[in-house]
């Protein structure tokens, strides 16, 4: 499918726009670099909602801002915010960094063998120990140990299949159909294992009062707080009481 757009943008790529047809749908692709821009910077705030139904009871793991709309995505946005700010990701540099000299270390011990490296496993294993690290405040040491637990259960997400390719085009371009099926996007066994996951972890730092400067402890944070430490200026209830938008950054589609 990206393949498609992709080939349909070149050939229209000196128009400001050009009409598609999603499966039964018509649709506008937007080829213009500066209407690119107001639809998702400037005028971002009329364009932010999505075509993707989701069911957050039957499949809790889609409901991000990638596939929220209205209300609902209005409020988890305006919460999320905070977290984003380069200050906050200032804080979280030391894990990558921690990260890096193991990716340094492995890297060094295949050149001093002489060895061969498949640069994409090795890169896809130093992405995961940080996003396991940072996002969900947990070491899973893949580049130690390829098989790791955690990578198992994060390929899985993106396992591809004939039924995998189905589902995503029912998504995409039937998604009432799809929520009438009671269509999953991440397998079951999947979701209950992140979910535990993060569970754990939140119950483990409050019962011990643990602390770490990583997107877990933020999250943490706004649960108990409302807000983040270090951003009283934005605090959500009040950004929700007042029904206010706050600066407009591309977020998806």
């Amino acid at each position: 499918m990206s393949q498609k757009f992709a080939e349909i943008y070149s050939q229209f790529k000196h128009q400001k726009v050009c009409g598609i047809y999603l499966m039964h749908r018509p649709a506008l692709l937007v080829c213009d670099p500066d209407m690119i821009r107001d639809v998702l910077v400037k005028d971002f705030t009329h364009f932010h909602d999505r075509r993707i139904v989701v069911d957050e009871e039957l499949d809790p793991l889609t409901a991000h801002l990638f596939s929220l709309s209205g209300q609902r995505w209005k409020q988890l946005r305006t919460k999320l915010t905070p977290t984003f700010t380069s200050g906050k990701m200032k804080m979280m540099f030391p894990v990558l960094t921690k990260c890096g000299e193991q990716l340094r270390a492995l890297v060094a011990e295949h050149v001093a063998i002489g060895d061969a490296v498949e640069v994409k496993d090795i890169v896809a294993r130093y992405t995961t120990d940080v996003i396991a690290s940072c996002a969900f405040g947990v070491h899973c040491h893949c580049l130690v140990n390829p098989d790791a637990e955690f990578r198992a259960w994060g390929r899985k997400i993106f396992h591809d299949s004939s039924l995998g390719g189905v589902k995503r085009l029912l998504f995409f371009a039937l998604p009432s159909l799809a929520f009438r099926l009671k269509l999953r996007v991440f397998p079951k066994d999947v979701s209950d294992y992140f979910r535990l996951m993060v569970r754990d972890t939140v119950e483990y730092r409050e019962e011990n009062l643990v602390e770490r400067n990583d997107f877990m402890q933020l999250l943490i944070d706004l649960k108990n707080h409302g807000n983040v430490k270090g951003d009283e200026t934005n605090k959500t209830s009040k950004a929700s009481e007042k029904g206010k938008w706050l600066s407009p950054t591309p977020v998806g589609m």
